[in-house]
């Protein structure tokens, strides 16, 4: 299963914090599926509908939606945006009363630069019309889709899952996954580094000392001074292009490394923050994951591929 998206250049990501998580990560995979909801899930809108929680495959990023269909674990989807919107209608037959109607939308950038959004809550001919008018009313920023089907032929046609996931703006915690969610984040971690082994191996190619005293490749257990000499040296006379490569000479399974420290990051139980943001201002944050992609794609234009 191809859960990565190492033939992708990322974008800029400045203040990517405080983006939609579906615009930071585009794809996920699931960690957990509860098809009756979640009571405990902090989105009021999750607590009497299917729910998944998933991890980003570019900046795992933790998170919860809605799934369009059923869905398993370590399963790839697309992320749709949770949207809001409220229209009028009237209460009463003669129209002298009215009242509000607050609609979840499930959208996703397509053709045309245009969002296509499929209304979540079941509308009558009404209120799918005064729906539309609103969106005119606003800049015409959407079309209204009549299926789910047709977000999925949407995401097919940019090369990403069929399965859709509709996900809030506020990304969880880690105190927010279930405990299968837990359990899972590893694997799910290791999965997308293995998918993307051409993007992670190039932090063993560029990875510098932290301080005087401490050098990166040493956040990893079992690199002591000897082996990160050794490495060091290998690594001037070629880089590295394969795990496999690294694994030989650094003594340890390099995605299993990476994982465990990304998790140990997502938990911040970390001193040194090599790949994941800290949400700290004050942690030390070395931001490797823009600099390996960086590195990884400078090199593909370097190739001419």
């Amino acid at each position: 299963m191809n859960v990565g998206s190492a033939d992708r250049e990322p974008g800029r990501t400045s203040g990517f914090r405080s983006q939609h998580p579906a615009a930071v990560e585009v794809e996920a995979l699931i960690l957990d599926y509860m098809p009756q909801g979640s009571y405990n899930d902090p989105h009021k809108e999750h607590k009497d509908r299917p729910v998944a929680q998933a991890i980003g495959v570019r900046r795992f990023t933790l998170m919860d939606g809605i799934p369009l269909s059923d869905v398993e674990v370590f399963q790839r989807v697309t992320l749709a945006r949770s949207v809001l919107r409220t229209i009028i209608q009237p209460a009463d037959v003669k129209g002298q009363k009215f009242k509000k109607l607050t609609i979840l939308l499930a959208c996703l950038p397509g053709p045309e630069k245009m969002v296509y959004c499929y209304p979540m809550t079941p509308l009558d001919k009404w209120s799918l019309d005064s729906l539309r008018a609103t969106i005119q009313e606003e800049g015409g920023w959407s079309l209204l889709v009549d299926s789910p089907h047709e977000l999925s032929a949407i995401a097919e046609e940019k090369g990403l899952s069929p399965a859709i996931l509709i996900v809030p703006p506020v990304p969880l915690k880690y105190e927010d996954l279930t405990d299968i969610a837990k359990n899972n984040l590893l694997e799910a971690v290791k999965m997308i580094i293995k998918s993307d082994e051409r993007i992670y191996v190039e932090f063993f190619n560029i990875a510098e000392a932290v301080n005087i005293r401490l050098h990166a490749l040493e956040l990893f257990k079992g690199v002591g001074k000897k082996t990160l000499a050794n490495f060091l040296e290998r690594r001037k006379q070629k880089p590295f292009e394969s795990f496999e490569e690294v694994k030989k000479v650094l003594k340890i399974d390099p995605a299993e490394a990476l994982a465990e420290k990304i998790v140990e990051e997502i938990k911040r139980e970390a001193k040194y923050y090599v790949f994941i943001e800290p949400s700290d201002p004050e942690a030390q944050y070395l931001g490797y994951l823009d600099k390996v992609k960086k590195a990884y794609f400078s090199k593909r234009r370097g190739l001419g591929t």
